[in-house]
């Protein structure tokens, strides 16, 4: 099955590049294949990396089809696409005039980190947040901006969001906590009151908190503490809730008292970002 990353030589501490399967349509017409991704485009369409990161899917999937039997030998070409505004839109095209077994479409590590022995990028996020004082409210507003107009996202973090079928202009903060954790190397299961990340020889309760149009721009203390319970029972080595609220002071409190929860409000999103997605 497809990966988004280059195969490196590997060490026994080194994670698994993390595997991503993005729904497709499958069709071949009038002697040509024809790859449809459900990944949502930017208006613009599909950015370099996004494009090479479809091509290497397609040309996994047509190796795979062709493993189990499917005569597609001899077709010249197969067209991928993805989608913009719920329309198909051709992002690339493959030649296929030799064997289909030789074809590699390499692409650039969307996230560098997890291959890399020993890095835990949420471990590195919660270095960063030691380093940091305690951030003023100033600036804050009841009505909250789009996070996908407020975060700086790298173009591998993009891609590899949209690959998960999430479009990075109108994600909400689930949307962005569990793409980021899945790009981080985590395997990650929803569980009766949250979420369970396993990776980087750590287990962590996750707990992602919307905000809803409507309602108050701040975590409440109910969340805060329902969260912290949860974390009592859940048998997990840590716990992070994610958030695009702002965060109340009394977390800064909560973390002190267990350093082995952890905040990640919207003061903190972009820091949570960057951990994942920027080079040590």
């Amino acid at each position: 099955m497809p990966i988004f990353r280059k195969r490196t030589k590997r060490s026994d501490s080194t994670p698994e590049p993390v595997e991503i399967h993005p729904d497709h349509d499958f069709r071949v017409v009038d002697h040509e294949i024809f790859i449809d991704f459900a990944v949502p485009l930017a208006s613009e369409g599909a950015d370099e990396v996004l494009t090479e990161l479809l091509k290497h899917h397609a040309v996994e999937i047509i190796k795979d089809r062709k493993r189990r039997g499917q005569p597609l030998e001899g077709i010249p070409l197969a067209r991928v696409s993805a989608r913009r505004s719920g329309e198909p839109h051709e992002v690339g095209v493959i030649e296929l005039d030799k064997s289909i077994e030789r074809i590699d479409i390499e692409i650039p590590d969307l996230v560098p980190q997890p291959q890399m022995a020993g890095y835990d990028p949420l471990a590195k996020f919660d270095e960063g947040l030691q380093e940091r004082a305690t951030p003023s409210t100033d600036g804050r507003t009841d009505e909250l901006a789009p996070l996908g107009e407020q975060l700086r996202l790298t173009a591998g973090v993009a891609a590899g969001l949209r690959s998960f079928g999430v479009d990075p202009e109108q994600m909400t903060a689930t949307d962005l906590g569990l793409g980021l954790l899945r790009l981080s190397g985590y395997q990650v299961t929803e569980t009766r009151d949250g979420y369970r990340a396993e990776g980087h020889d750590a287990t962590i309760h996750v707990v992602i908190v919307d905000h809803e149009p409507g309602d108050h721009p701040e975590l409440t203390e109910k969340a805060v503490t329902s969260f912290l319970v949860g974390f009592a029972g859940a048998r997990t080595q840590r716990a992070m809730l994610i958030t695009d609220k702002y965060g109340p002071y009394m977390i800064y409190q909560k973390e002190r008292a267990n350093p082995k929860a952890v905040f990640v409000t919207r003061e903190r999103l972009q820091g949570f970002v960057d951990a994942v997605a920027v080079d040590r």
